[in-house]
């Protein structure tokens, strides 16, 4: 009986250096299945990102024009003054003399006019209270 457990342990100490020493296959390796669902992750997530900010940068620059409202990179709002077209550069207004040169490309956001509060009154009902009889 005892030989018959030395000779199995044997067999399976046999086997276990056999497959120790069998290469896995590519895919059974591990660091690919990570390098695969990087560049899956790259591909769905983080490319379609950097499309969507570009395409809203460019609809950002060809809707300034003068008079905007903008805030740049850095934190300076202003007012534009002047573009000019075949240069990547506007001017603007921060002051009642001071004006500035800043690239396109620094501009972060257009700031939008709001409403005049006379606007939104006129459009609601004037009494929406219930009598008192």
């Amino acid at each position: 009986m005892l030989y018959a457990l030395i000779l199995f342990a044997q067999a399976a100490q046999k086997e276990g250096e056999k497959a120790a020493t069998e290469q896995p296959g590519i895919f059974g390796n591990p660091m690919f299945l990570v390098l695969g669902l990087m560049i899956l992750f790259f591909f769905v997530v983080i490319l379609p990102a950097q499309r969507k900010q570009r395409r809203e940068a460019e609809a950002l620059m060809s809707n300034l024009k003068k008079n905007d409202e903008v805030v740049t990179a850095s934190g300076i709002i202003g007012v534009v003054w002047s573009i000019k077209d075949n240069a990547d550069e506007v001017t603007l207004k921060i002051d009642d003399n001071a004006r500035i040169r800043v690239l396109r490309t620094s501009i972060a956001r257009i700031i939008k006019k709001e409403e005049p509060a006379g606007a939104t009154t006129a459009t609601t009902p004037a009494n929406t209270s219930k009598p008192n009889a």
